[in-house]
């Protein structure tokens, strides 16, 4: 990879910076559900196939939910449509709103102090409490989510008023499946192939239509949180000062010029 590519999948250019994703940082983070997801599979190539079925799945879906949160009616893609659904109900179920229509949704922050950026997916109000929202379409909530939306809202507060700032941290997962009615076994296809988990494997399948559900967290332990961030974002300049140090542009502390 070429350092201009490097330079492209990892960070932003921001006022005169450049500095890395979040979504890169916590790349460096340890996956257990992605290890198991690799494990399961007939080799990388079919592996990779898959993620990127589900990565159009994801786009599609947040596309969608975005569109939504504004208020704007759009054409949902079919193989959506029981995730939108299940969406709007978990809005009209906790009273979600955006207050800044141009500015609260897919905003980038950065932080200059910790040297990181990204690009969270909302604020929003929920029963009069302002936070970040995070969408997933994954099939779990991992816990390496939190040091990501610890990150964001870190970020985020510190370019705002204290009476904007956001006071916590919320994962939104979206999921859709087929049950069967005999023996209760789900059958999801979000990955360009179809996967059938739980039930008897013995049984004749009768599976009813798809529907959503969703799954809403509120993560605790923001400093925490933030703290394993901060750590994990030196692991990952250990892990790519060969390519750090000749990115002329990227601030580095004393700590960190040391390392590279």
């Amino acid at each position: 990879m070429s350092l201009q590519e490097f330079k492209e999948k990892n960070g932003y250019e921001i006022e005169h910076y450049w500095l890395p994703r979040v979504t890169s940082i916590t790349d460096v983070v340890f996956k257990p559900g992605l290890l198991r997801y690799y494990a399961q599979q007939p080799n990388f190539a079919a592996a990779q196939e898959t993620l990127n079925h589900a990565a159009n799945w994801g786009t599609a879906t947040h596309e969608a939910v975005e569109k939504f949160l504004i208020g704007e009616e759009c054409e949902i893609d079919p193989m959506i449509i029981p995730s939108i659904q299940v969406f709007k109900k978990w809005k009209k179920e906790y009273k979600a709103k955006i207050l800044d229509i141009q500015n609260d949704i897919e905003r980038k922050v950065y932080d200059l102090e910790d040297r990181y950026a990204g690009t969270l997916d909302a604020l929003i109000e929920i029963k009069g409490v302002l936070g970040v929202l995070d969408i997933k379409t994954g099939s779990g909530i991992w816990d390496e989510y939190s040091l990501q939306l610890a990150a964001y809202m870190n970020a985020y507060n510190k370019s705002v008023p204290s009476k904007r700032m956001a006071k916590t941290r919320w994962i939104l997962r979206l999921d859709q499946f087929e049950e069967c009615k005999f023996c209760g076994a789900k059958k999801r296809a979000k990955g360009g192939k179809v996967l059938i988990r739980g039930g008897k494997s013995n049984c004749y399948h009768k599976f009813l239509p798809a529907r959503g559900e969703f799954e809403f967290k509120e993560l605790k332990d923001f400093n925490h949180d933030l703290d394993g961030f901060i750590g994990a974002k030196r692991l990952w300049e250990w892990y790519n000062k060969s390519q750090l140090k000749q990115i002329e542009n990227y601030p580095k502390t004393k700590i960190i010029q040391s390392l590279l």
